[in-house]
């Protein structure tokens, strides 16, 4: 063998290791799957794609689609696989766009994902949904994968029939809490995405308002309700907005308060608040009350306006204790 065979020789083995080497290295970067087109892009040819699935280092997920077998069967896989098998053109949705998000724990039983127009195209295994609304623009991409915004996800993921109440209350409450979406984001996106017959937005709108974040009256209007059921309570009058010094965390002001027995009652606008931030400066700020001997009735705007008389009943009975203490 001259030289010029073995420079040859050389020359496509150290491709052929820096081709496995860059193949090794994507399908790390990218949960093992890897399309025809990524692959001739990194420099594979379609000898190299027979040689690895007649070789089993590679298997077909969909046409044009593979995983390396070498690697530990994942969920990440199938939603990988099958956007990639949409050639572009598609995003994760629904239960899959909410988990990639991580609102909801697991992954669905198959994957989700959204088109924007009905093409007939069907990938075994894979739910697909068609709308002409879909916002490309909003798409992002998160782990390697194009998803819909966590607005939008959240819209598509109440349509979802098999979804819980106590399912759509934990995502909703972990998409506030990480700062993913705020009440009037979600709002806006109810507003855009509005029509009669579309998926999630009805559910979506009744459980904000169940819930208390949206549909609370103006402050006015809840403080005259609370007004209200004091008058109805034929309790003496108490303090209103009274200023109460605790420690040296300064003055903190109370909706209504008996100070001489140390009873404060309260109404909060949302059920909930909408940042994990505000609802600890809310418990810290009662709980130092509580240390300082005060005893703190809170209740949300849904139950001051619907369930009067239960209020009525609970702050009753907690004066009359106080005082016979």
């Amino acid at each position: 063998m001259d030289a010029h065979t073995n420079a040859h020789t050389n020359a496509h083995q150290n491709a052929r290791r820096r081709l496995e080497r860059d193949l090794r290295r994507w399908l790390r970067g990218h949960f093992s799957v890897i399309s025809l087109d990524e692959a001739f892009r990194l420099g594979a040819t379609m000898d190299v794609v027979r040689y690895k699935l007649d070789s089993a280092e590679w298997e077909r997920m969909h046409r044009g689609v593979y995983r390396d077998t070498a690697a530990p069967r994942a969920p990440e896989q199938n939603l990988r696989g099958a956007w990639l098998a949409l050639r572009g053109a598609a995003v994760a949705s629904h239960a899959s766009a909410a988990w990639l998000w991580q609102l909801t724990p697991a992954p669905p039983d198959s994957p989700e994902l959204s088109i924007q127009t009905s093409t007939g195209r069907r990938l075994r295994g894979v739910t697909i949904h068609h709308f002409a609304d879909l916002d490309w623009a909003a798409a992002v991409s998160r782990m390697g994968i194009l998803v819909t915004n966590p607005l939008r996800t959240i819209v598509d993921l109440a349509g979802s029939p098999a979804l819980t109440s106590a399912q759509l209350t934990d995502a909703v409450d972990v998409a506030l809490a990480k700062r993913l979406v705020t009440i009037p984001g979600l709002m806006a996106e109810l507003d855009r995405l509005s029509r009669r017959g579309r998926p999630g937005v009805g559910r979506l709108r009744w459980h904000l308002h169940d819930r208390g974040f949206i549909g609370a009256p103006a402050p006015s209007v809840l403080e005259s309700r609370l007004g209200r059921i004091i008058v109805a309570t034929r309790l003496p009058l108490p303090r209103v907005e009274l200023k109460v010094t605790v420690g040296q965390e300064g003055d903190y002001r109370l909706d209504v308060a008996w100070p001489e027995i140390k009873l404060a009652v309260e109404v909060d606008g949302y059920i909930f608040h909408s940042s994990v931030e505000h609802k600890q400066r809310d418990d810290t700020r009662r709980n130092r009350l509580q240390q300082a001997g005060w005893t703190v009735l809170v209740y949300n705007w849904r139950e001051a306006s619907n369930e009067p008389a239960r209020l009525v009943r609970e702050i009753t009975t907690t004066y009359n204790n106080l005082c016979a203490a």
